[in-house]
């Protein structure tokens, strides 16, 4: 999984890196609470571990904003010093998902962490991908709904498929250029709605696949499952 790490001290930071690292896990670290909302801006994150007491805005304050304004849904796990019971109830009535308190103990850290990714259902890409009446023929980079073949250019293709595969996820405009279109692209963030709108329509994303696709004002596009869903 891709960890977005919120730790303001640099050993424990350090510390915490070298162990999602050998498990097998990457980390997009950042010392402060606006520095990893920017973070989260720019990459699609499986899980967020956070602490509390961090610069700029604290965990609580960042939970809250992953929560509300970007609608996140990545599992997210609180990491600190703070151990009253108030304090553990509070982050986990705001959103969080698990609560550990400092120190950290390695096993117990991976183990929790490898809970919640296969609560959240982080899937593996294989050559067919399958999402209700939606495959995704990853070697043939064709689509069909309901076995009928769909006609999409190859960028909205690439549109597509990287937003079934970061389902409940907030993808920002300008993660989806970098993806899509390649890392030094100076394209106008329009052109990402362009093509997320070819999408929805060639697809016909709604009621009947049981996904849509949410636009986040000022930030980006969520792939989601309908609440009233076919599947």
């Amino acid at each position: 999984m891709l960890i977005g790490l919120l730790e303001d001290d640099p050993a424990q930071a350090q510390l915490l890196i070298a162990w999602l690292d050998g498990a097998g896990h990457q980390v997009a670290h950042a010392a402060s609470g606006d520095d990893f909302l920017e973070l989260y801006r720019q990459q699609a994150m499986d899980l967020a571990i956070l602490d509390w007491q961090v610069p700029d805005k604290t965990g609580l304050e960042v939970l809250a904003i992953l929560r509300g304004q970007y609608e996140c849904q990545i599992p997210i796990l609180f990491s600190t010093q703070r151990n009253t019971e108030a304090d553990i109830v509070t982050a986990l009535q705001s959103g969080a998902d698990d609560y550990l308190t400092k120190p950290v103990r390695q096993a117990e850290l991976l183990a929790r962490i490898t809970a919640l990714g296969r609560r959240a259902g982080v899937v593996e890409v294989s050559e067919v991908m399958t999402f209700g009446p939606i495959d995704f023929n990853t070697q043939s980079q064709t689509v069909s709904v309901s076995g009928e073949p769909v006609k999409l250019t190859r960028k909205d293709y690439a549109v597509a498929l990287c937003l079934f595969q970061n389902v409940g996820k907030v993808l920002s405009r300008e993660f989806l250029l970098k993806t899509v279109w390649g890392v030094d692209c100076s394209l106008d963030t329009r052109t990402v709605d362009v093509h997320v709108s070819r999408v929805r329509r060639a697809l016909k994303l709604g009621a009947g696949t049981g996904y849509g696709v949410k636009n986040i004002y000022q930030h980006g596009y969520r792939l989601h499952l309908l609440e009233e869903s076919i599947l």
